[in-house]
């Protein structure tokens, strides 16, 4: 009778221990399955910069973004680097570079530092109004033509009609800035100006 109670307690605790063990390969299992999960989505999240304010709709597919999206960045980083005081001009131009692709960092850090030496010295401020925008989505440009104003101290120093165009990258689900200069109503976007440099850099080539 004994022997019979020692058998089956025996044989219920190696019934515990087989369950145990299955119970901890399925956990292991699982916690496979999720790492494996995780390392499949890690890296492919989509950050998108989005302005503070948002005045309409707009879509992002692989590569490209619609001209409302290009508008509404182009219109942001205008302000930023056009509405500008001596208080603000090292805070705009970080903010700006922040969202610089990397390839035109320099070059647009050097412009910015430039525009922001020019306000300090003469305590200026600047102020861009935008009457009008027009944009290329496939080369995914803004041209914003509007009035520039410039103050010197309290006083009205200068007031302009011109045109800035605003280049962008889409790098890494990422709208990335990476043009940002004055251009003419005649020629909003600089393909004229950029085929003259061109055209010039070849020529050097040649005479070279």
């Amino acid at each position: 009778m004994k022997f019979s109670k020692f058998t089956a307690e025996r044989d219920n605790q190696r019934n515990e221990i087989l369950f145990m063990r299955i119970a901890l390969v399925g956990l292991v299992l699982a916690l496979l399955a999720n790492a494996g999960a995780s390392l499949t989505v890690a890296g492919s999240e989509r950050t998108i910069l989005v302005p503070p304010e948002i005045h309409q709709s707009f879509w992002v597919s692989g590569q490209k973004v619609s001209g409302e999206y290009l508008k509404e960045m182009a219109y942001w980083y205008a302000g930023l680097a056009l509405n500008i005081t001596p208080h603000v001009a090292d805070f705009q131009k970080d903010q700006f570079l922040k969202y610089t692709a990397p390839s035109d960092y320099g070059r647009l850090q050097a412009e910015f530092g430039a525009r922001g030496d020019f306000i300090r010295k003469n305590n200026a401020s600047t102020q861009f109004s935008t009457q009008a925008m027009t944009v290329d989505e496939s080369a995914m440009k803004v041209a914003l033509s509007g009035v520039l104003q410039t103050w010197v101290s309290d006083k009205k120093a200068a007031e302009k009609q011109t045109t800035y165009v605003v280049g962008f990258r889409y790098l890494n689900g990422r709208l990335h800035v990476s043009e940002f200069k004055e251009t003419s109503d005649q020629d909003p976007f600089g393909a004229a100006s950029a085929a003259t440099n061109a055209q010039a850099a070849v020529t050097g080539t040649v005479s070279r």
